[in-house]
């Protein structure tokens, strides 16, 4: 078991096990606390938690300070988008569950692709 999904399975959502694991791989300090919200689908089922705790880390890591420089985080962002929905269809956690996807599932896969953009 990766070290993303013990996080899960300890009891942080799915956006805070992403962020969590990057802090601890990378040496990181983004605080967890702010992907608090966003877990099942920021508590209605839209965006993937797994989803947007990735698109936190990768701002964190690749985002920008100021509005002058070129915000290198959309390619990044689109990339795992699309990415997740030519895999799984959507992006939404709502219907990931539908589809029998489980959030050890899509938090693996989320991971994976954030340790690649990074």
């Amino acid at each position: 078991m990766k070290k993303v999904t013990e996080f899960h399975k300890e009891g942080y959502n799915c956006a805070e096990s992403i962020v969590k694991a990057i802090n601890e791989e990378k040496g990181l300090n983004i605080p967890v606390s702010i992907a608090s919200p966003f877990g099942g689908g920021m508590t209605v089922g839209a965006t993937c938690g797994a989803i947007t705790g990735t698109l936190m880390a990768i701002g964190a890591v690749k985002g920008r300070e100021t509005g002058k420089e070129a915000n290198e985080t959309r390619k990044l962002t689109k990339e795992l988008i699309n990415k997740v929905k030519e895999k799984y269809g959507t992006f939404e956690c709502i219907e990931l569950k539908k589809k029998g996807v489980s959030c050890d599932e899509i938090i693996e896969y989320s991971y994976d692709i954030l340790k690649e953009s990074i």
